[in-house]
């Protein structure tokens, strides 16, 4: 007989705290917000109505400095170290093999099948070899390009290059790295609007230039900062205390995609690049706490949690399987069917490069992380500080 029937229900298990939830080994979520990121990618280049422009990307940016952030404060916690050196290592298996596919691939059915590519062409192809395709999007906005989607991808590598240095310098000291970050924030929103409002600068490197989008994915590490310094905790406790609470946040970001579609470039600029990493790093707090509530707990589902492991997979070839659904499909059925099949396309896709190429090289990790010797190597006995 089931305790349905017998009139006996199980009790539902306790809800942990922030805190209890962060200290978990896998965080939730996270795999969830990567599926949501790389959908609302997918259904904007697809041209679905209504679908945001770069708020999937704006997402992707924000917890990739969370995840980057939180991953090296723990080891720091850990081992009283951070090893810049294993975190390239880290980094160079987990994102090159899968990116150099799909460059080879992409680049020979280019050439073959137009017979050779053009000088633009090649340069295109270029940038995206070296990931410096958000500097050629920003200097080059030409119509058609090859592999424009990655700027994304070349604009978190130049980060990537940059970030851990700056970490393992400023981990003994977490109050002075929260100062620099909040200044490094306030200095690139300022330079941005002094960029558009001041010299007029165009929309493109606005968009994709390092200098102007960085403070997206800082935004991102100032939050892991905080949270494991522990400041601000009564801010945090309030915000994760109400799922209405996380509703809010939810719609304030509805809205600030609705004013930047009805006011443009000046919004996005003076505002929106201002407060949407803000309220996508708070919103982040909050589906993390309210992991398995009504309102979030689609999230954890198998399905949401494994197009987030392929999410990065399925970024590359997105901007494929779209071409191919609308080319194939485009004129005969209704456009739900092309977005489906898009879809569809770049799970199969996406899953491919996930398991014949990711877990592959995934799996070298352990052959060379901890070994060798280290370029940078701070050490801190007492990695934890009182708030403030």
């Amino acid at each position: 007989m089931s305790a349905h029937s017998s009139g006996v229900q199980e009790a539902a298990p306790p809800r942990l705290s922030l805190a209890e939830v962060l200290s978990q080994k896998k965080i939730p979520s996270l795999d969830g917000l990567r599926a949501v990121a790389v959908m609302l990618v997918i259904f904007n280049h697809l041209g679905v109505p209504e679908a945001p422009q770069g708020r999937g990307v704006l997402t992707f940016f924000a917890l990739s400095g969370f995840l980057i952030t939180w991953t090296l404060l723990r080891e720091s916690e850990r081992t009283g170290e951070i090893s810049v050196r294993d975190f390239y290592i880290r980094r160079v298996l987990r994102l090159f093999p899968a990116f150099y596919v799909l460059w080879i691939l992409h680049f020979t059915v280019s050439y073959f099948a137009r017979g050779g590519l053009s000088r633009v062409a090649m340069v295109d192809y270029a940038a995206a070899f070296f990931y410096l395709r958000n500097y050629r999007r920003a200097t080059n906005p030409h119509p058609h390009q090859y592999l424009g989607h990655t700027w994304a991808l070349s604009l978190e590598e130049q980060f990537y290059f940059l970030w851990p240095w700056l970490l393992a310098y400023l981990q003994r000291d977490l109050r002075r790295l929260t100062r620099v970050l909040v200044a490094l924030i306030a200095a690139v929103d300022l330079y941005r609007m002094v960029l558009y409002f001041g010299f007029h600068v165009s929309r493109a490197w606005l968009q994709f230039a390092f200098d102007c989008r960085v403070d997206h994915l800082l935004v991102g590490c100032l939050l892991a900062v905080l949270l494991k310094r522990g400041v601000l905790q009564e801010f945090w406790n309030f915000i994760a205390s109400r799922i209405w609470i996380s509703l809010v946040t939810f719609g304030l970001i509805i809205g600030s995609v609705a004013l930047d579609a009805h006011f443009g470039l000046a919004y996005k600029i003076g505002v929106g690049f201002v407060i949407d990493p803000l309220l996508t790093a708070v919103l982040l707090v909050q589906v993390i706490a309210f992991a398995h509530s009504w309102a979030w707990g689609w999230l954890n589902w198998r399905v949401t949690q494994y197009i987030g492991r392929i999410s990065y997979s399925m970024f590359l070839y997105q901007a494929v399987t779209n071409l191919m659904a609308s080319s194939l499909l485009g004129h005969r059925v209704r456009f739900s069917v092309v977005v489906i099949a898009a879809v569809a396309m770049a799970v199969l896709l996406g899953s491919a490069s996930y398991y014949a190429i990711e877990i592959k090289f995934l799996k070298l990790k352990s052959r060379f992380v901890g070994r060798g010797s280290r370029p940078v190597v701070v050490r801190d006995a007492a990695l934890a500080q009182p708030a403030g």
